[in-house]
């Protein structure tokens, strides 16, 4: 076991992603935390000097895991393919078989938790949420610009258009999962935005 106290660390932002989750961060308490973690309200404060403290802590770790995603399905779909089109079709296929993985619907995206209550967070926060999906949009927006500016497409549309559909879609899908409890709903909504950038780009098979 662990002696420096990472371990309770750890359960703390478990606990608390969950009750943040499941009632919003102006509907979580320290004192919900701190009977849900089964610790004390020192052992709380010795982690985390504030509930904001602990809000930033858990919306860095939930960047951190959701980047680290990212950097690993577009290194796997550049070793299968040179050109940006083909690149950004894998990696959206890649994401889709991860999401065909899960067992059970997404508990939600942390960061639309926050959007949902920005006005509750110091600035510092309300700038790390802005900033929460930076890095996928610049790196799948570069792979998206390369694409237009090699290949035509039937309709006009931009890069960061694109972009937002992809964005707009896994949101909605982690919605309409938790709403129906079905598994499948967010795999299936990135499978159709891969569908129509296929179709955009003249790319789809009969």
């Amino acid at each position: 076991m662990p002696r420096d106290g990472s371990a309770t660390k750890e359960k703390i932002l478990e606990v608390a992603k969950q009750l943040l989750l499941d009632h919003g961060y102006g509907g979580m308490s320290v004192d919900q935390v701190i009977e849900s973690a089964g610790i004390t309200k020192g052992a709380f404060f010795h982690h985390f000097k504030s509930k904001n403290a602990l809000a930033q802590a858990l919306l860095d770790r939930y960047i951190k895991v959701d980047d680290e995603m990212l950097h690993d399905l577009v290194g796997r779909a550049e070793k299968l393919s040179h050109d940006p089109l083909q690149q950004y079709l894998i990696f959206v296929g890649l994401l889709e078989e991860v999401l065909r993985g899960l067992n059970e619907p997404p508990p939600g995206c942390l960061i639309a938790s926050y959007i949902y209550q920005m006005e509750m967070f110091t600035p510092d926060t309300q700038q790390s949420v802005i900033e929460g999906f930076n890095e996928w949009e610049r790196i799948l927006g570069e792979k998206l610009e390369a694409a237009l500016q090699k290949y035509d497409t039937l309709l006009p549309v931009t890069a960061g258009q694109l972009y937002d559909n992809l964005l707009s879609l896994f949101e909605g899908g982690v919605i309409m999962g938790k709403v129906y409890r079905k598994t499948e709903t967010l795999a299936e909504q990135v499978g159709q935005h891969k569908n129509y950038v296929e179709l955009l780009f003249g790319q789809h098979e009969a």
